[in-house]
């Protein structure tokens, strides 16, 4: 895969001239990478046996922002997934009560955090932690 370069070129307003030329690659990561903590992750996988809690976690790990919450749904993400709408709705339960996801309103929207101490994305996870925390 190669990286594509964002050019910055930054001009003198009176005479027009090249004042500085920048050229970055962004992060050798790419785009749309987040974080796992292996053994925050690990400890899901071994506290519960039902699967549909692991692809509600992992889909909503996904979907996550760098500076907000994620905006969804549960019924997206139970018909996203084909999950019947009582094993979803029990499933996010298991997660809230478990300290995996939280659950608010912003603007009559829902919104969904996911504990920082599990996953997380973007280079400012005490913004994370300090959303988490305010919930």
């Amino acid at each position: 895969m190669s990286r594509r370069a964002k050019e910055l070129r930054i001009f003198d307003a009176d005479t027009g001239e090249i004042i500085q030329d920048i050229v970055s690659y962004g992060t050798q990561n790419g785009d749309g990478w987040m974080i796992v903590y292996r053994e925050a992750f690990m400890d899901l996988a071994i506290q519960t046996t039902n699967p549909s809690i692991l692809r509600i976690f992992i889909s909503l790990m996904t979907k996550q922002e760098f500076d907000r919450g994620i905006n969804t749904t549960k019924k997206a993400i139970a018909e996203e997934l084909g999950i019947e709408r009582t094993t979803a709705w029990s499933a996010f339960k298991w997660l809230k009560e478990h300290g995996y996801i939280k659950e608010r309103k912003v603007r009559g929207q829902t919104e969904f955090l996911l504990n920082p101490d599990v996953t997380t994305c973007g280079k400012n996870k005490k913004k994370k932690i300090d959303m988490w925390n305010s919930v």
